[in-house]
């Protein structure tokens, strides 16, 4: 599985936690890592940097890379 280092800026409580989370497992992964605080998500999935930014997008939250 490749893993992912997220900023998911608009992430604030443990709704949007539910719903990350729901959104990484549609596409076979798992969030390994998730602070509400620094708003940094770490995910593992085998799919492509746009597929999983696209499946948070479409759970309702902005979702960048960090590099």
């Amino acid at each position: 599985m490749k893993k992912f280092t997220l900023l998911i800026p608009d992430m604030m409580c443990g709704h949007c936690e539910k719903r990350i989370r729901e959104a990484v497992a549609s596409l076979g992964g798992n969030v390994t890592s998730l602070d509400l605080e620094t708003k940094i998500v770490v995910a593992e999935a085998d799919v492509s940097e746009e597929e999983l930014i696209n499946a948070i997008d479409d759970a309702g939250h902005d979702a960048q890379i960090k590099s």
